[in-house]
């Protein structure tokens, strides 16, 4: 983000950036380790989470996008400017999600806060402790689940199958799991910190931390608008701002000056 927030430099709004920037970078970091130890993983090319979802966002994380559009996206960051609230009236869920893309989202390096915490984030319980549920499109992860205890479907209660009324059980293999275990009883269902850290050795970032860090960014931004609303608003903002700090062209010297 350093590429897109330079030309604002000197400004407030680079310092909103450069702030959310580095939380989306403590973000990365934390779920890095989580990623590294979790039983679950996003399947390839799923992006369920966002068909039928908008994110709500604040003026900061929309600032990030529309900055990260207008260095990377120009054109589009101007049509949606000229079509205003009307560029997305046609659209149900993440207005920037493309179903026929491979990995759906096309705006990944500026993409909002919510869009970077879903799935490998925990909220806490009334305890204070970090609790986490995987996504229901989550697929077992391949890494080494050593402090798993085994447990085959037949000792599993529930139907046949091993499914535990609408919670399924997610087995890996020996060679999945690294040869450890055969058949791991890792369901999508509420674990607690102290669950997580003696499975997995490890917890998530805590989503609620991530929110307050961006709200202390402007105490007076209370209140989240849909994407929507707040992009268009953003890159509005953000173009007016370059307007009045990039200084004009000089005036080009005429080929033939006009003699005294």
């Amino acid at each position: 983000m350093i590429q897109e927030a330079k030309k604002f430099e000197g400004t407030a709004i680079y310092d909103i950036l450069t702030a959310v920037n580095s939380l989306y970078n403590d973000i990365d970091a934390g779920q890095k380790l989580w990623k590294a130890k979790s039983p679950m993983q996003c399947p390839d090319g799923c992006g369920s989470c966002c068909v039928h979802f908008e994110p709500e966002v604040y003026e900061a994380e929309a600032l990030y996008l529309a900055a990260w559009m207008l260095e990377h996206q120009s054109e589009r960051a101007e049509r949606i400017v000229e079509a205003g609230n009307d560029a997305f009236t046609d659209r149900d869920g993440c207005i920037l999600f493309d179903p026929d893309n491979a990995y759906h989202c096309t705006v990944y390096g500026g993409r909002c806060l919510i869009c970077r915490l879903f799935g490998f984030s925990g909220d806490h319980g009334k305890d204070g402790a970090i609790r986490w549920k995987p996504c229901r499109y989550m697929q077992p992860s391949t890494q080494t689940l050593s402090g798993i205890p085994e447990k085959t479907p037949s000792k599993v209660a529930g139907n046949g199958s091993g499914d535990i009324s609408g919670v399924a059980p997610l087995m890996l293999s020996s060679a999945a799991a690294g040869g450890v275990c055969t058949e791991c009883n890792i369901q999508t269902r509420q674990y607690g910190q102290e669950e997580m850290m003696r499975l997995f050795g490890a917890v998530p970032p805590y989503m609620g931390a991530a929110s307050s860090n961006l709200l202390a960014l402007n105490p007076d931004d209370t209140h989240p608008r849909p994407l929507r609303i707040a992009l268009p608003a953003a890159i509005k903002k953000l173009k007016m701002l370059l307007r009045f700090i990039t200084p004009p062209e000089p005036d080009c010297p005429s080929p033939h000056p006009l003699s005294a």
